[in-house]
């Protein structure tokens, strides 16, 4: 589009409604074939599939307005209304040029698709830090796996440090790395128990 900015562009509602439903067509497809699992759960596609095997004379009006079309039309129309009320109410308040706000206008929806999709990427980046993090949690402290042989080996420690401080060495006790590591781990199981 080379359209000035201190002009306004001129556009073709038929070809936006024929993008449109080529977008929706490519949308629904994608869903069906299970292809846009990052962006669209699994609810989408069980939905589809309800209205698929409901059929044309079985389907259920007030259910598909709800769950399928009232979701992707607030969505829509909170794509829309929110850079216009911006570039149209609240910017030109602040009194700016008219060039200056024709290019607010022109651009805010670039803009506010930008902000959700730094929005989208930051929310995905936070759960996938937060499952690394719960990972390495995990595994550190063995988190849902069952110890073997743990009160054994505690029991052959306090055998072992018996037998040493019987044998005379002074009454020092020469630790190992895992004794305080197993001394922490037998106290919160105390703590658990009690």
């Amino acid at each position: 589009m080379r359209v000035p900015v201190d002009e306004s562009p001129v556009f073709l509602l038929y070809q936006d409604w024929a993008l449109g439903l080529i977008f929706l067509k490519i949308w629904t497809r994608l869903v069906m074939l299970d292809h846009m699992l990052p962006i669209m759960d699994d609810s989408w596609r069980a939905k589809f599939e309800r209205v698929r095997e409901d059929g044309f004379s079985r389907l259920q009006g007030l259910w598909v307005l709800r769950e399928i079309v009232f979701p992707i039309v607030m969505k829509l129309l909170t794509a829309l209304c929110v850079p216009y009320v911006l570039a149209r109410g609240v910017f030109p308040m602040l009194g700016y040029p008219l060039v200056v706000n024709s290019a607010v206008y022109r651009f805010a929806w670039i803009g506010c698709l930008s902000v959700s999709l730094f929005c989208f990427c930051a929310k995905r980046c936070h759960v996938w830090f937060r499952n690394l993090h719960n990972s390495i949690r995990d595994d550190r402290y063995l988190i849902g796996r069952r110890l073997h042989n743990f009160g054994e080996a505690a029991m052959a420690n306090q055998n072992q440090n018996q037998s040493s401080e019987d044998a005379g060495d002074g009454g020092v006790l020469i630790g190992r790395e895992g004794d305080a590591d197993t001394g922490l781990r037998l106290r919160r199981a105390i703590q658990q128990e009690a």
